[in-house]
Formats: C-alpha cells, sequence, structure tokens
C-alpha cells in the first residue's frame, strides 16, 4: 500500500527510453518511422462497492453485473513494446485515450488504427501534432468515403470537414476547417474492399500497393492483448483496491 502506481510508470519510460536511445541497430522501423497501433479493450476487476463507483459496471440479462474498466494501449508493433497504457471508467471512449496516447508519441511514429476510430478530431489532433496516421474506415463514415468507395478508384487525396452533427464549440476548428487526406483502397482475399484514411500523401514514396501489408502490421497490438490477458493473467489482480488495480 506505500508502494505509488505511479512508480510503475515512471520504471516503464525510463526502459523505452533506454530502449530507443543510441541503439538504432536493434529498433526496427517501417520506412523509417516507429510504427504503433492503438487498440483497446475491456478489464473485468474485482466486484467491490469501490471499483464499481470508480470504473461502472456492464450488465445483461443473465447478471447482476459485472464491474469492468476500459484499457487502452499506444503499442510498438515491431519492436513489442507498451508506449502508454490507460486504464479508464466504462464511461469515457475510446476516441479519448486514443487523443491522450498522442502525448506519448513523436513525428517520426505512424499510428494505425482500425474503424473504431475515425473522426476528424483524432486526424486534427495527428496534424496538429505532426503525427502520421493510416485509419481504417467503414465505407459510410461520411459522404467523401462512401463517394470513393463506389467510385473504384484506387487511391485518392481529399478534403474533409467537421460532421455536421459534431460538438465543436470546445474545438480549435470550425464547420470549415478542412484537413488534407489520402484515400486508399485495399482488396481483400474475401472479395471486399477496406477504406484507409492516412496522412502519406506522397503516392510514389507510398504507393497504394503497400498499404495491405502495413494495415496488416496493427495486428501485433491484438497479439499483445492475447498475451496480456492470457499470459500474463492481467485480470487475476492480487488485491481488491484502487490502489491495488492501479498497480
Amino acid at each position: 500500500n506505500k508502494i505509488s502506481p505511479e512508480v510503475f510508470v515512471h520504471l516503464n519510460k525510463t526502459l523505452i527510453h533506454q530502449f530507443y536511445t543510441d541503439n538504432e541497430d536493434s529498433v526496427k522501423l517501417w520506412e523509417g518511422f516507429r510504427l504503433l497501433s492503438v487498440d483497446g479493450s475491456s478489464l473485468r476487476l474485482p466486484n467491490t462497492e469501490e471499483l464499481s463507483n470508480e470504473y461502472g459496471q456492464t450488465k445483461n440479462q443473465h447478471s447482476e453485473g459485472v464491474v469492468q474498466a476500459r484499457v487502452s494501449v499506444l503499442y510498438d508493433v515491431l519492436n513489442k513494446f507498451v508506449l502508454n497504457g490507460q486504464l479508464t471508467p466504462l464511461c469515457v471512449g475510446e476516441l479519448s485515450s486514443a487523443i491522450k496516447h498522442l502525448e506519448y508519441a513523436k513525428a517520426e511514429d505512424l499510428i494505425i488504427y482500425d474503424r473504431g476510430y475515425p473522426s476528424f478530431q483524432l486526424i486534427f489532433e495527428h496534424y496538429r501534432q505532426n503525427i502520421d496516421f493510416v485509419i481504417r474506415a467503414k465505407k459510410d463514415f461520411n459522404n467523401q468515403i462512401l463517394t470513393f468507395y463506389e467510385s473504384g478508384k484506387t487511391t485518392e487525396i481529399v478534403e474533409i470537414y467537421p460532421g455536421k452533427n459534431t460538438k465543436i464549440s470546445d474545438k480549435e476548428y470550425n464547420y470549415k476547417t478542412a484537413q488534407t487526406v489520402r484515400l486508399v483502397r485495399v482488396e481483400l482475399s474475401s472479395g471486399e474492399s477496406e477504406i484507409l484514411i492516412t496522412s502519406l500523401l506522397d503516392h510514389k514514396k507510398y504507393p497504394s500497393e503497400l498499404f495491405k501489408n502495413l494495415y496488416f502490421k496493427r495486428w501485433g497490438v491484438e497479439t499483445f492483448y492475447d498475451e496480456f490477458k492470457n499470459k500474463l493473467k492481467a485480470e487475476h489482480f492480487s488485491g481488491y483496491s484502487k490502489h491495488s488495480i492501479l498497480q
């Protein structure tokens, strides 16, 4: 009880800094980028009143309620390091965690997201902080992506704007703010097409053919969660207090 959870955060930062400093021969990169991915999951916690009040519960028709928290990580998929992990109440959305992760990224990073993350706000924050991205989007995410999907084109550079129903009163942009992005079509073996939104605008340097294998590399963060829960047994906590959970 006398050990602050921040001790482990500090140790993690120190070890990661040492790995990436003066260690060029060991650090794996993709086209000069540190290749990162953000993904979220849920974590089942001990069923106590304190943790229920702090993190929240999920309920279904067969149970009284399960105490759960939302976990999100910024993960280096090539070097297999968690650069930042967050444990938040269920009411905190994955987008909020993703934006907070950007504090731990840098200009030489490329971050890959799945289709649960596309938003004007996330794209705006990436450009503001000069961090590149690849985000998978549903074909009906907005009219531009739907038009691109139906066009059959392989790639196209477009301007995107905040959606009409987007709350912007507390944002640094308005409805006329535009962000330039590139749309890339990736054909899957199933015959489906997936659409990627990216800041890698240079067609010659980053041809469309690169993106299928590039997006697949985000699978490393899925593998991490499997190890985190099933091998490290992260949900088998040694204590029941909030303090113990954060440790």
